[in-house]
């Protein structure tokens, strides 16, 4: 029977939604100096892909120590899964397809030793987790480690009490011909390194009471206004949106309301009357986000702010 011990810390990740934290201690162990050299990379990729990049940093700890594991110690025998953040053999066509999608180029397993490479792609993983898990991170991270199948059998087998059964995930694999498999207690081991040194600036949106999924650009704050991609905002509330290149200009439009917004300038449009907003539009990896409280109310939505678990609430009027 596995113990979950207390919460030893203070330090909470700021958007987390459903298992217990506080019985798990956090924040217990330090990041090595060849983590904390990747922050940056931690970072933009928790940015852009909707994951604390503490929790990255956490990752990556665990996984490597920051090391671009190759080889077993013999230096000879290939390890499955390769780089700073552990990315195994299986991804190998998963891999190829998300950098031909956001490069140009399919990656190759090779390009797991490149972190600048290997670590957005786990954000990705994991950003995708945590979606399909409600934005637990527990889930998120158990699911890292045992993959998405193991766990979700488990989680159908024992319900809220998952936790407890982690240590009999051999019993949920088939043809599995070990004694044990994967690490029961991964989300134990990769918290005890969480902190909330890497300023985290990503939110989370729910339309009519439904979790919003954003594919290759999350929400982010920004001096206190949530941006989201443009295209998603048309998307999500049924407007027309287009873009005027050469005048930077985003227009949405929705049963003839028409809102402008330019990026580099912080006025905006509705319906020809001008508006001075706090944030304006702006482009960020090759995506234009827009003010998301501006538009959505602009186009009849109501739109409630919860800074607790760092999302904003939007219900048709």
């Amino acid at each position: 029977m596995i113990s979950v011990s207390v919460n030893a810390m203070a330090a909470q990740i700021p958007d987390h939604n459903g298992t217990d934290l506080s019985q798990f201690a956090i924040g217990t162990k330090k990041l090595n100096k060849a983590v904390k050299s990747y922050s940056d990379l931690f970072k933009s990729a928790g940015d852009q892909y909707g994951v604390d990049p503490n929790i990255l940093a956490s990752v990556c700890m665990q996984e490597s120590s920051g090391i671009n594991y190759q080889y077993y110690s013999d230096g000879v025998t290939p390890r499955p899964a390769w780089g700073i953040m552990q990315i195994e053999d299986t991804n190998e066509k998963a891999f190829a397809k998300f950098g031909l999608d956001r490069t140009g180029t399919a990656w190759t397993l090779e390009d797991r030793l490149v972190p600048a490479k290997a670590i957005p792609y786990a954000a990705y993983l994991l950003s995708e987790a945590l979606y399909r898990y409600d934005y637990d991170y527990i889930k998120m991270l158990q699911s890292y480690n045992f993959g998405q199948t193991v766990l979700d059998r488990i989680i159908a087998a024992k319900g809220d009490d998952w936790l407890l059964e982690r240590v009999n995930a051999k019993d949920y694999v088939q043809n599995w011909p070990y004694k044990s498999y994967g690490d029961p207690l991964y989300p134990e081991h990769v918290l005890a390194y969480y902190t909330n040194d890497i300023e985290y600036v990503g939110a989370k949106v729910t339309l009519n009471g439904k979790l919003v999924k954003f594919d290759d650009q999350y929400p982010i704050i920004e001096n206190g206004t949530t941006l989201i991609p443009i295209r998603k905002v048309g998307e999500m509330l049924g407007a027309t949106v287009w873009w005027e290149q050469d005048k930077g200009a985003a227009h949405i439009n929705k049963n003839g309301k028409e809102i402008l917004l330019f990026t580099g300038t912080n006025t905006a449009y509705i319906a020809g009357r001008e508006y001075l907003l706090n944030v304006g539009a702006k482009v960020e990896n090759g995506r234009t986000l827009a003010p998301l409280r501006f538009v959505a109310e602009a186009l009849d939505m109501d739109v409630t702010w919860h800074g607790e678990t760092r999302m904003v609430e939007l219900n048709s009027k």
